[in-house]
């Protein structure tokens, strides 16, 4: 997969997370996290495999908190997910 492609991935996961229906502080506050993570990505001009690390494990942490309550948030990290797994992260 190219960054490209990953890129557009984690926009779309991004605004994802900015219209996230009601959630409790834990959840917002965990959201808010993956967020600015990935917002501070895509704003990298140059982005190696070792910067998706730390995206990672918050995405798999994540989807285990979120899975019932938000199953389109989790399908989208699931994606970036088998992305980054793909790209060795």
């Amino acid at each position: 997969m190219k960054n490209e492609e990953l890129r557009s991935q984690l926009e779309k996961l991004h605004n994802e997370l900015d219209q996230s229906p009601a959630l409790d502080l834990q959840q917002r506050e965990l959201l808010q996290t993956l967020a600015d993570e990935i917002q501070v990505l895509l704003k990298r001009d140059d982005i190696q495999q070792h910067h998706y690390t730390s995206l990672s494990e918050r995405l798999n942490d994540a989807v285990a908190e979120l899975e019932a309550s938000h199953p389109q948030i989790t399908l989208l990290m699931r994606q970036t997910i088998d992305s980054l797994s793909y790209l060795g992260v």
